[in-house]
């Protein structure tokens, strides 16, 4: 082994939100718009569409909507971002609940579900005899 391969490199762990570690102002919401940016991108692409079409079903001018799918989320709300989702065919939900441990701080939690056609679907219960469900 070369000797560089033996020294040690200092590094500082990341706090799992690049935003937060930057000391940007809002970074829960900045990586949210980020991975709702992500999501307009990832399927703008399965869609097939080419940026002229996607900002005219957007409903925005082609440059921003470049500018959006090339990751850049400034200029644009969270509630617009949303919008876009819903545009592209996507069904949003907000769910709303009390922070967990007796937290004084809620914190904001981004969660996306599968395809619809791979999500696992629960097995059905045999009918009954009789032809009737209990």
């Amino acid at each position: 082994m070369t000797k560089a391969a033996h020294e040690r490199i200092d590094f500082t762990p990341g706090s799992g939100n690049v935003f937060r570690d930057l000391g940007l102002d809002s970074p829960e919401e900045e990586l949210s718009k980020a991975r709702l940016a992500i999501q307009i991108h990832d399927r703008v692409k399965a869609l097939g569409l080419n940026v002229t079409n996607a900002a005219l079903r957007l409903g925005i001018p082609q440059p921003k909507a470049s500018r959006l799918l090339r990751g850049y989320a400034d200029g644009f709300s969270t509630e617009r971002l949303l919008t876009f989702l819903t545009k592209l065919g996507h069904d949003v939900r907000i769910v709303v609940s009390d922070a967990r441990g007796g937290a004084s701080e809620g914190k904001l939690v981004f969660t996306t579900l599968p395809p619809a056609g791979a999500r696992r679907r629960r097995a059905r219960r045999p009918a009954a005899a009789g032809g009737r469900r209990t």
